[in-house]
């Protein structure tokens, strides 16, 4: 694979001191950097490392919160009206120097390393689990974890990829839909992944796709059109708030 490529890379650093980094504050710096980077054409970075002293790093690694980051940048671009070409890349690593301070460098690369965007029961359990060597009769044992042995006494699924929550199309009665980077379909049609109960629409009458990191809606050749914010649109690239009108249905677009 080759390596990646670093167009374009800015260093930032927001704050010194010795307190703990809080997890809404990686959120803020990585929004505020989103800003700062975007360009006249409406375009923004897509590496991000945070850079954080040696105890910060550990404790705010989870997989649970790089997922957030990652949501947080996307959403960001949305509500930003910009757009993001290539892979998202959001990585926390340890500050190389004696620093106390939060730094965010952030980038433009061609090529990306494939990121660990999978959750696997089986490695997080194990990632946790110390097993003595019961062989061993020093003092100081041996910490050995045997794989195979304990995958037999659990149950494991496999890995999944992480299903990123950046949006919500809702109609405001009962009906809404939460979705990230996949393509959603709307129409009367049952196997929709928002089914309209409206004889005004087509079976598939629009469907969202998502295009350089940004919810985009088409027609799918309906027969009375979609409109969005009352003007008919073959294509259209969806801002926070947006109306859409499909049949005498009124929907709208909404990032989390």
């Amino acid at each position: 694979m080759k390596p990646a490529s670093l167009i374009i890379g800015r260093l930032t650093n927001f704050f010194q001191r010795r307190t703990e980094v809080e997890p809404n504050e990686l959120i803020k710096a990585l929004e505020r950097e989103v800003v700062k980077q975007k360009t006249k054409d409406n375009r923004v970075p897509n590496s991000y490392t945070i850079y954080l002293r040696e105890e910060d790093c550990y404790r705010l690694s989870a997989a649970r919160l790089m997922k957030t980051l990652h949501e947080a940048v996307e959403r960001k671009v949305i509500r930003e009206n910009s757009f993001m070409d290539g892979a998202l890349s959001v990585k926390i690593k340890k500050t190389p120097k004696d620093d106390s301070g939060l730094v965010i460098v952030s980038g433009y690369v061609e090529e990306t390393e494939p990121e660990d965007d999978t959750i696997n029961l089986e490695n997080d359990v194990l990632s946790n689990t110390l097993i003595e060597d019961t062989n061993s009769t020093d003092d100081d044992a041996t910490i050995i974890a045997d794989k195979t042995q304990i995958v037999r006494t659990m149950r494991t699924a496999s890995p999944r990829r992480v299903d990123y929550n950046l949006a919500v199309l809702t109609d405001f009665s009962t009906t809404e839909i939460v979705f990230g980077e996949r393509q959603i379909y709307l129409g009367r049609k049952e196997t929709n992944d928002f089914v309209l109960a409206d004889e005004s629409a087509s079976r598939i009458h629009a469907y969202i796709a998502y295009e350089r990191h940004r919810h985009v809606l088409y027609d799918a050749g309906s027969l009375n059109g979609t409109l969005v914010n009352k003007k008919p649109i073959s294509r259209c690239e969806l801002k926070d708030g947006d109306k859409i009108l499909i049949g005498k249905t009124t929907l709208t677009y909404k990032v989390l």
